[in-house]
């Protein structure tokens, strides 16, 4: 038996496929946006000095300073920091530290940089500072000793917390607000819960952001 083929039939199958297909993709795009992933600073709403943790271990540093001064030169300011960061990546490899912007905004200037891991950011700014999973048992720093349940206030053992698997542990030792690819789980009591994912500190002792 001949079969004959509904050209008006296959033609609303394949539109169905497609506007399947699209939905799918919108899905996937929306979901990407409230997974809390790709996230990135933006100079034009910065005020004070702010560290993004990325989920690959990048991170990327706004840094906020007077600059009111009628002889400060902006375009003088880029030029000692691209040759800072030229330096560096001679020593430590091409592309390690990446000078993103140098704004001056009223009597504010802000240097917008991306470090390929936290040992990048140690090297350049010479501080003291960590980034790592946990799931480690013996770990090598002297952090608080308990770490606030960012959902209840609670308070835990920072052994335990960082024992645990599945974290990203950020510790640093200067005043910040600190925005992280995730939600934050667990921070030191020198620290102020701002949002889900962004952290108040300030400068004095380590602190601690475990998030997920």
């Amino acid at each position: 038996m001949l079969e004959v083929y509904d050209v008006k039939k296959g033609m609303d199958i394949n539109m169905k496929k497609i506007l399947l297909n699209a939905l799918l993709i919108i899905g996937l795009l929306l979901l990407t946006a409230c997974s809390g992933k790709d996230k990135f600073i933006n100079t034009d709403e910065v005020t004070v000095n702010t560290i993004l943790a990325k989920a690959n271990g990048e991170l990327q540093a706004a840094i906020v300073e007077d600059f009111d001064k009628p002889y400060y030169d902006i375009n003088e300011l880029k030029e000692f920091i691209l040759k800072e960061v030229e330096a560096h990546n001679q020593r430590a490899g091409e592309g390690k530290v990446r000078l993103d912007e140098v704004k001056q905004k009223g009597n504010k200037a802000i240097m917008l940089m991306t470090y390929s891991g936290m040992d990048q950011y140690v090297a350049f700014n010479k501080v003291t500072a960590a980034y790592f999973n946990s799931g480690i048992e013996n770990l090598k720093l002297s952090l608080p000793s308990t770490l606030k349940n960012a959902s209840n206030d609670s308070v835990t053992n920072t052994d335990e917390v960082i024992k645990t698997e599945g974290y990203k542990v950020l510790v640093l030792n200067e005043p910040y607000e600190i925005i992280v690819e995730g939600k934050v789980k667990y921070y030191s009591d020198n620290a102020k819960l701002l949002e889900k994912d962004k952290i108040s500190t300030t400068a004095e002792g380590l602190t601690v952001v475990v998030f997920k």
